[in-house]
């Protein structure tokens, strides 16, 4: 018995209200679900972060929410609907696990910091996420949906953690591991199972106590374990309780993540599904999600709108008769009554008897510098591009395999040594591994005389050797040489020597003399014509028979190693042109052994593996595939017309220029039977290679040093800058975006993974073959190493190497250039590209595997969408296509045509990047043709009659959508929406406050910008594609700043033509403008010194060094500003890290933030530091140097040319210093006004004129938009008449003081602009608005245009020539204006006119 009777809690309802709520409740209508077209537009916008509200001007007026929040619960919406919109669900369920998940991060860390230090931020993390909390789906796959996001996300970033720790854990420790299992009585199977426990119950335990923190707000609890109360809690107590309900979710977690493994393989099974479709690609399932629920049901709703495929086809034939229209003067005078096709024109002659062949072909000679295709035909370009692919995917392959071979050699020769005590030598090395793989390709070994380690690879690289050396040898002539190689191809391989091999490479002294020695005793005395040439030529008085012979040994001594540095030439070739023109031999030189040993030494012969393979594979690759493109392009230059079996042909043809094609390069030792055809000479031209514009340029060490200064800054600023190289991989994730290659069919991780073993896994990857192999295909197709500025750096450095003579700085560059630093960070940068282009080739492929069943399918495709003809065969091997084969190779040509692709590049900008200006000018040159290409591509597929391809046409357009503008739009509009900045305050900082790279660029906020100060990132640095979308975006800047300051029409024009920050010069500013390296030797450069120096003083302003300072001085400052701007940018990065450590400060004075500078590193983010205050001293300063210039370049006080300089023209000239005085103020104004736009106070911008020596006064006119005019001219001008009386009265003569000094006028001119308003849309309104109470426009009086012949009787200087005045012609006596005045001034600057002549 207890001593209280227990308080009774029973809640007392009365019948009535029990009946009402059952029937209620059970007689509910349930709402139907619909799929609505308002539902999947929202849910697509908001996917690309675009609402469509956003462009709805009346909904911005009302003040209407955006999208995000109209998804939140207790926000004043419409009328509710009668229906659930399908499409509006998705979205809640999408953007609630996001909302949670943030939630449950920021729950985390407030908790934290509430029960270190006792504050109430978790409390205030709870209130903003109840007041915006996104309302719950109410479909059952909404609910699905939402809970696979909020635990895929967290539980995918754990899994991801976990298995990278895995991957730490030695063999050796397993090894013991399983050692202890068998010592305790377990078996290596429970031992595995108990490690599988602690994993799983690891990951799940992680992954429920991070996603706790929303199930807490929303008032779920553990499902058993006793959730422990937090009514009336704040603070660190409320902080403590969250944290231990955390630890309960985390615990439950743990038991059921332990019970997984225990419960066998079905279990298993189930959760390995799970994981790869919700917890280890949480990313792929949302983009998938995505996909299934938006891209697909739009793109196919367009796909079969009735009539699409013909009003396509209709504006396609539309834009075709533009063209002929706009090409139709070319038809003047010709009697042509149509144009020949457009690939037709590069098979003319200029020479051609017809004049419109010829007008075309000249225009074609025009257009192919700008075309991939240069001037071959279409058919040509693909076979040598294909020929090009075919050579560096085998060269590739034969490198793969040596990699893997030297890796493993390496650590069998490590592992050998660690079984030897560490003081002695180890009797095993790398060489003694590789020497016997060597001695396996010679046939000298067995494969089973090799490490086990090494016989797959070995035999893998044999196998490579036999077929290409195969292939060779059937090529080569009828010979000794194609007989040895084809009765010894298993053992075949040719001497390597140093002199081929390394660009350094000079001969040893002492083997020179040996060398001298045998060519004395073996080809001098052995020689009677050598040795009477000798004793003619070279012997002297003084010189014995034997001193002129050993001369005459030493010149052919050195006459070999000159003929070994021949470009482009086989090495056996010269080798045999050694071996029987200089050293007279009659034997057969095969592979380079038959050489004296004297020779072979003089020559550094290698006797390595790399060094062997390479001299016996790279010159047949070439030479073999070049045969083969060449014989199959000559029978298809016949079939086309452009190749001629003699001149006859071509004379019946009209073709009068032709001439004989001849020898080609790149054959080495084979034959074509192209050599023999004729050819137009710009077409024989082309075949052979001919050198390019700046070719010869580069033979100048001088040249050829400057461009590699430029080379190398450009190296250090993007290959060596980590900053650079996480950007390069993020931002190229926007190629298949553009493309719509969105969701489910190609796997992300799967690329990432063969890129990485491409750079990192040599000697690692399990099925090696296998790899390599699928990496061959990739470049044999040009889906990957296509990167533009790795392939475009490498492209230089090659010019400059072969354009080398001299060893100094080209020495230096060779060696960078080899480099393992180097070549390993070039492939890391082009890695950016490739895993991109490896999923879009996946993905394209996987897209026409459900379309098309056949080769007969692809090659219908390849028609209608390539516009030729599918070759079937292969050129290499002249076997039939599979389908695998037609798939792949449709596959990858939509990847080279609408993903960057160096090879496509032209040839006017290939010949732009041998310039010192310039920088990358290949990437947006690619840019530009590839974004033609996706929209070309998309109109193509969307206007088929194909209904699949249709789709994939929308597809490929609504991602050109999306990131040529929607998915900036919309970032920026969700960054507002989440920090509280508005757009008015970005576009006034842009306008600006910026600096100039971010004046035109996409500016995100990510946090409130408060008095002007806040934080942000540049956007653009992220979209590959902002080269395209910024010469607009800059175009309507340029337009609405012009309206804003109501500036002349041909201003406005200027600067949108050649204003820095104009549409024109953002496009071509990547082709003129100086590159890093010339840019920052002009600044220390004296003025106007070659291509213009600044004196020491940068673009910006700043200086370098001031003209006081010593020549000394003047010197280390500029070589530190020089070596700072184009040092590597790694250096700077540490240098940054550093101070960012130490809490160092910027130049600026601002603190070096080290997590900003570790943002940048790690994910290519660079923080803007938005701080106006301190950019507003900079801007007063800029403004009172403007204001003191304006007079500064003017001869206006000077009496030059005074006698026709009078009253009239000293106004003008006054009014031209008043209008630019103006323009400096009004500038000011609007940047004072803008200031204030992001958040300074008008008391602290005064507070800043102040302590910058601008008046109070000053001051409150510019923030109340009044003109302060130019006033200091009057002591000036006073000086002026002084000195022509001074003049005068050396003559003996008397001045009119008003000719030389029309003060009136001036004062006149003086009050129009004090009364002109800086801000002058306010006085066009007021304007219009004293018209409006007028009734009239011609509130003006009027002005009797005689009244300014009367103000100008100002005779001259006696004895002197009258001065010509100036007087207003043609002046309406109605308007007091002239013609051209009524035309261009607006309203208010005419009634300054009128004034002014009062």
């Amino acid at each position: 018995m207890e001593p209280f009777k227990p308080k009774d809690n029973r809640i007392v309802i009365d019948k009535d209200t029990l009946a009402d709520t059952l029937r209620s409740t059970l007689t509910k209508k349930k709402r139907p679900v619909k799929f609505t077209w308002k539902g999947a537009a929202d849910l697509m916008m908001s996917m690309s972060n675009t609402p469509l509200r956003n462009y709805n001007i009346k909904s911005l007026m009302d003040n209407k929410l955006p999208r995000i929040t109209d998804l939140a619960e207790g926000k004043t919406k419409p009328q509710e609907k009668d229906y659930i919109d399908f499409f509006e669900d998705m979205e809640k369920s999408i953007f609630g696990a996001a909302q949670n998940i943030s939630y449950s991060f920021g729950d985390l860390i407030t908790t934290g910091i509430d029960a270190a230090r006792d504050t109430q931020l978790t409390e205030k993390l709870d209130e903003a996420y109840r007041d915006n909390k996104i309302q719950d789906p109410e479909t059952l796959l909404g609910t699905i949906n939402k809970i696979a996001i909020e635990y895929g996300l967290p539980g995918g970033g754990v899994f991801k953690i976990m298995n990278r720790a895995k991957k730490l854990l030695k063999s050796k420790k397993v090894k013991d591991a399983n050692a202890a299992a068998k010592a305790t009585g377990t078996t290596a199977k429970g031992s595995d199972i108990a490690k599988r426990v602690g994993y799983m119950a690891t990951a799940f335990g992680a992954t429920d106590f991070i996603t706790s923190g929303a199930r807490q707000i929303n008032e779920e609890g553990p499902l058993v374990l006793e959730k422990e109360s937090e009514e009336g809690l704040d603070g660190r107590d409320l902080a403590l309780a969250r944290f231990r309900n955390k630890l309960k979710f985390g615990a439950e977690g743990t038991i059921i993540g332990a019970g997984f493994p225990i419960l066998g393989k079905p279990l298993g099974k189930a959760l390995t599904l799970g994981a790869k479709y919700g917890i280890m690609k949480p990313a792929g399932y949302a983009l998938t999600g995505v996909d299934t629920l938006v891209v697909r049901p739009v793109t196919y709703l367009a796909a079969n709108v009735p009539g699409s495929t013909t009003a396509g086809q209709a504006a396609r034939k539309a834009s075709s008769f533009v063209i002929d229209k706009a090409l139709a003067p070319l038809k003047i005078g010709t009697g042509a009554k149509q144009l020949p096709s457009f690939d037709k024109w590069r098979m003319f002659s200029t020479s051609s008897s017809d004049p419109l062949e010829k007008r075309l072909k000249r225009l074609d000679n025009f257009l192919s510098a700008f075309r991939s295709l240069g001037k071959g035909t279409g058919l040509k370009y693909q076979l040598t591009s294909e020929a090009n692919r075919e050579i560096k995917a085998r060269s590739r392959t034969i490198e793969k395999y040596l990699q893997s071979i030297e890796k493993k050699s390496y650590d069998l020769a490590k592992s050998f040594e660690g079984q030897y005590n560490s003081l002695t030598t180890s009797p095993a090395s790398r060489d003694y591994y590789l020497d016997k793989v060597l001695a396996f390709l010679k046939g000298q070994t067995k494969k089973s005389d090799l490490p086990k380690e090494l016989q797959e690879t070995a035999e893998l690289l044999n196998k490579e050797l036999l077929n290409t050396k195969k292939t060779f040898a059937n090529l080569l002539p009828e010979g000794d040489l194609k007989n040895f190689m084809l009765n010894n191809i298993k053992g075949y391989m040719r001497k390597s020597f140093a002199t081929f091999t390394n660009p350094e490479f000079m001969a040893d002294p002492k083997l020179k003399a040996a060398a001298s020695k045998w060519i004395l005793e073996n080809v001098v005395k052995k020689n009677k014509d050598i040795r009477e040439s000798a004793l003619k030529e070279l012997k002297t008085k003084n010189m014995t028979d034997n001193q002129a012979l050993q001369e005459m040994a030493e010149s052919l001594t050195n006459k070999i190693l000159v003929h070994t540095k021949q470009d482009g030439v086989d090495p056996l070739r010269i080798l045999q042109s050694i071996s029987k023109d200089t050293l007279r031999s009659d034997k057969l030189i095969r592979t380079g052994e038959e050489l004296p040993d004297a020779i072979k030494k003089l020559l550094g012969e290698e006797n390595n593996l790399k060094s062997s393979v390479l001299q016996t594979t790279s010159h047949a690759i070439t030479q073999s595939v070049n045969k083969q493109t060449l014989d199959k392009l000559a029978k298809i230059g016949l079939d086309e017309g452009w190749l001629f079996k003699d001149k006859t042909i071509a004379d019946a043809r009209r073709m009068f220029d032709v001439e004989k094609v001849g020898d080609l390069k790149g054959l080495g030792l084979l034959k074509t039977g192209m050599s023999k055809l004729f050819a137009s000479k710009d077409m024989a031209k082309a075949l052979k290679g001919a050198p390019g514009t700046f070719d010869n340029w580069i033979q100048s060490s001088v040249y050829r040093n400057i461009l590699q200064f430029k080379v190398a800054t450009q190296f250090g600023k993007t290959v060596l800058s980590p900053v650079t190289q996480v950007r390069n991989v993020s931002s190229a994730s926007m190629f298949p975006l553009a493309n719509g290659h969105i969701g489910g069919r190609a796997s992300v991780t799967e690329s990432i993974k063969m890129v990485v073993d491409d750079i990192f896994g040599a000697g690692k990857v399990i099925d090696e073959g296998k790899f390599i192999k699928n990496l061959e295909n990739k470049i044999r197709l040009g889906v990957i190493d296509e990167n533009i500025v790795a392939s475009e750096l490498q492209a230089v450095l090659k010019d400059i190497r072969s354009g080398a003579k001299v060893k100094n700085m080209d020495s230096l560059i060779a060696r960078l250039a080899d480099s393992k630093m180097i070549k390993t960070a070039t492939r890391i940068y082009a890695g950016g590209d490739n895993l991109w282009k490896w999923y879009g080739h996946e993905y394209v492929k996987s897209q026409m595997k459900s379309m098309y069943k056949n080769v007969d399918d692809i090659a219908k495709w390849t028609n209608e969408i390539v516009g030729r003809k599918f070759d079937k065969f292969n050129t290499f091997t002249g076997k039939a296509k599979t389908f695998d084969e037609a798939l792949d190779e449709a596959a990858a040509w939509q990847i080279r045509n609408t993903y960057p692709t160096y090879s496509k590049v032209p040839q006017v900008i290939k010949d732009l990047r041998k310039l010192p200006f310039g920088n990358f000018v290949s990437f947006p040159a690619e840019m530009i043709r590839t974004t033609y290409n996706i929209l070309s591509i998309g109109a193509k597929e969307a206007t088929s009659s194909n209904p699949q391809l249709r789709q994939m046409g929308y597809r490929r357009l609504l991602g050109a959508f999306v990131t040529l503008g929607g998915a900036e739009k919309g970032v920026s509009t969700l960054a507002q929406n989440l920090t509280g900045t508005t757009m008015e305050q970005i576009d006034a900082y842009k306008r600006s406050l910026s600096a100039p790279w971010d004046s035109r660029a996409a500016i995100l906020p990510i946090n409130k910008w408060e008095k002007g100060i806040g934080k942000a990132i540049n956007f653009s640095y992220f979209s590959p594609y902002d080269v395209i979308s910024q010469p607009f975006r800059a175009t309507i800047k340029t337009i609405e700043e012009g309206k804003l300051k109501q500036r002349d029409v041909s201003d406005t024009m200027f600067k949108l033509f050649f204003g820095e920050d104009g549409p024109i010069r953002k496009l071509i500013d990547p082709f003129v403008s100086q590159s890093i390296a010339l840019e920052k030797m002009s600044d220390v450069m004296p003025t106007n010194l070659l291509l213009g120096g600044r004196g020491g003083a940068t673009k910006t302003g700043s200086r370098v060094y001031s003209e006081t300072d010593s020549d000394q001085d003047k010197f280390m400052k500029s070589l530190g500003h020089i070596f700072k701007g184009v040092r590597p940018t790694f250096i700077d990065t540490g240098d940054k890290l550093v101070k960012g450590f130490t809490k160092d400060i910027k130049k600026g004075g601002q603190p070096v933030n080290l997590q900003d500078e570790l943002l940048a590193m790690l994910s290519g983010i660079r923080i803007i530091n938005v701080d106006v205050p301190r950019t507003m001293n900079y801007k007063i300063t800029e403004y009172n140097r403007n204001i003191r210039s304006v007079t500064t370049a003017e001869k206006f006080f000077s009496l030059q040319n005074f006698n026709q300089r009078g009253p009239n023209v000293m106004a003008d000239e006054f009014r031209n210093i008043q209008e630019e005085n103006f323009k400096v103020n009004q500038d000011f104004y609007f940047i004072l006004k803008d200031a204030q736009t992001v958040g300074v106070s008008e008391r602290e911008l005064k507070k800043l004129l102040r302590k910058r020596n601008i008046s109070s006064s000053k001051a409150r006119k510019l923030l109340k938009g009044e003109n302060i005019p130019y006033t200091a001219y009057d002591s000036r001008m006073k000086g002026r008449v002084k000195e022509a009386e001074k003049i005068a009265k050396e003559r003996g003569e008397k001045i009119e003081k008003d000719y030389f000094y029309p003060k009136r006028m001036f004062r006149n001119i003086e009050k129009s602009y004090k009364r002109k308003k800086l801000d002058q849309r306010e006085e066009k309104t007021n304007l219009q608005k004293i018209q409006d109470l007028m009734g009239s426009t011609n509130v003006v009086p009027q002005q009797d245009a005689t009244v300014q012949q009367a103000n100008i009787q100002t005779p001259p200087l006696p004895n002197m020539p009258m001065p010509t005045i100036k007087t207003a012609q043609n002046i309406n006596s109605q308007t007091g204006l002239t013609q051209t005045e009524s035309a261009l001034l607006s309203p208010s600057e005419q009634l300054i006119r009128q004034r002014s002549r009062t």
